[in-house]
């Protein structure tokens, strides 16, 4: 682990504001209490950022990103002024409850990876002033610094292609308890202009699970249309795809659709793109049960229920369920 350049800026809030100031900022030394503590920050940062994220392409889907963008300029050339450009973007997208605070851009070398920290800790107005506001000196960092150095957000990134890569980071959030909120939109969104990263698992597992409330709450043909599509589900092992995507896949009814929707927290999610992983699925709707008329109920593992009991339709209304197999257990159960 080889940190090459420490810059570190104070940053104002001014989201909205219609004039801007210089902002100021620093190099620092790779020596001293100020490094040892920054240093630990960026060791540790694979480990301790625990909150997947990647960068929005534009509108139009094209693969551009403004902040990613500064953050490669920089990385390709580490010097005060392209790292001001990432402080700027930042004041843009703080506003008054953030307070003033310290940036920090911690980069260097891990093999043939690039690796960057983008952190933020936070300072207050009677420090501040205290000081002399066209300059930064180490005095006033370290001030600032070790009042709040277990408090901070921060970023991460590593890759070997400032062209293609850094595309995808992880986000840690030291300032959970402070009363401004949920990080994700302050930081996440509006600084680096990315969403947080679905795990193929809570991905999978969240399609897995509206889909089984809305069969439970829905009327039989509906019920019928999403098991149906359930079942085929396992053909989509492997493949990126988003609530959205698989409804559309198997041409689900807007009945069908809303029923699934109703089951999301919010619309977004049905946007949430993840890589679908078949064991998740089957963990969540392992088996698929029907309950005839006459009492009987058939259960059979949902990804092979239909090799199991075969269907036969009866005099256009009924329907016949046709089996063998040996007996392997008997149960009797007091309720349903």
């Amino acid at each position: 682990m080889t940190i090459q350049h420490i810059h570190t800026f104070v940053v104002h809030p001014r989201k909205g504001a219609t004039t801007t100031s210089p902002i100021n900022g620093t190099t620092l030394k790779l020596e001293g209490k100020m490094f040892d503590l920054l240093s630990n920050i960026y060791s540790k940062s694979d480990q301790e950022s625990d909150v997947g994220i990647t960068f929005v392409p534009t509108s139009g889907g094209k693969q551009q990103n403004d902040c990613r963008d500064l953050i490669c300029s920089y990385l390709s050339n580490p010097t005060l002024t392209l790292g001001r450009a990432l402080a700027e973007r930042l004041e843009r997208n703080t506003d008054g409850r953030s307070g003033i605070g310290l940036l920090f851009l911690i980069s260097g070398k891990e093999g043939r990876e690039h690796k960057i920290v983008i952190s933020r800790f936070p300072t207050d107005n009677a420090i501040y002033v205290d000081e002399d506001p066209r300059k930064l000196t180490v005095e006033f960092l370290e001030r600032v610094f070790m009042k709040n150095k277990a408090s901070y957000k921060a970023a991460v990134y590593r890759d070997a292609s400032l062209s293609g890569g850094f595309w995808n980071g992880r986000a840690a959030d030291k300032q959970l308890n402070n009363p401004i909120g949920d990080f994700s939109n302050y930081w996440i969104l509006d600084f680096l202009a990315s969403q947080l990263t679905v795990t193929a698992a809570a991905g999978t597992r969240r399609l897995a699970n509206a889909l089984r409330a809305a069969a439970q709450k829905s009327d039989l043909d509906v019920k019928q249309e999403i098991v149906a599509a359930a079942t085929l589900a396992k053909g989509l092992a492997g493949q990126r795809l988003s609530i959205e995507d698989f409804m559309q896949r198997f041409g689900l009814s807007s009945a069908a659709r809303s029923a699934i929707m109703s089951q999301l927290k919010t619309e977004k999610l049905a946007h949430e793109r993840f890589s679908f992983e078949d064991g998740e699925f089957q963990s969540v709707l392992a088996f698929k049960s029907i309950e005839l008329s006459n009492g009987g109920t058939l259960t059979a593992p949902s990804s092979n229920f239909d090799d199991v009991f075969h269907q036969e339709r009866v005099d256009g209304v009924g329907v016949r369920f046709v089996t063998e197999g040996k007996i392997i257990n008997e149960k009797l159960k007091p309720t349903r």
